[in-house]
């Protein structure tokens, strides 16, 4: 079946917000990487690494850490690129399995030390602000976020 323009009307929800235009839509998927919503912020030169450790499927539990594995976390390593980050995303067989796999957040300092976050029921942006907390870290001006939208409206 050859592409076809889907109407407005009938456009997916993930699309709704996105502008029509190809060129457009992935300018604001960069902008979105860059400046995605309380998600600019430079980590402090204390923190040593970041694990991500979570479950493949949604259920029980693991939906906020999934959202801020595929948005939050996406906007922290575009502006802390020098901060390695493991991402562990855990298959589980049975019932008992998903129920007790844990959704966690390790972040390892310089010094030796370890502190954990467990985003397991916890919305996305929940996680992110003790994340902050955690690790001291502090936002980015907004004049220091690279956006690319603007400039591509501006050509026209």
């Amino acid at each position: 079946m050859p592409y076809q323009k889907i109407p407005k009307a009938l456009r997916p929800l993930y699309l709704k917000g996105l502008p029509s235009s190809r060129t457009l839509k992935q300018a604001s998927h960069l902008d979105l990487i860059a400046n995605y919503p309380n998600s600019a912020y430079v980590l402090p030169k204390e923190v040593a690494k970041i694990e991500v450790l979570f479950k493949k499927h949604n259920a029980y539990g693991h939906m906020g850490m999934r959202q801020f594995w595929k948005y939050n976390l996406k906007t922290l390593c575009f502006h802390n690129p020098t901060v390695p980050i493991e991402v562990m995303r855990i298959e589980c067989g049975t019932r008992d399995e998903q129920l007790k796999c844990p959704a966690l957040i390790r972040t390892h300092f310089r010094d030796g030390t370890m502190a954990t976050i467990n985003g397991k029921d916890k919305h996305s942006s929940a996680i992110m602000e003790e994340l902050v907390k955690v690790t001291s870290a502090q936002r980015v001006p907004e004049s220091e976020i690279p956006l690319v939208a603007p400039s591509v409206t501006a050509r026209g």
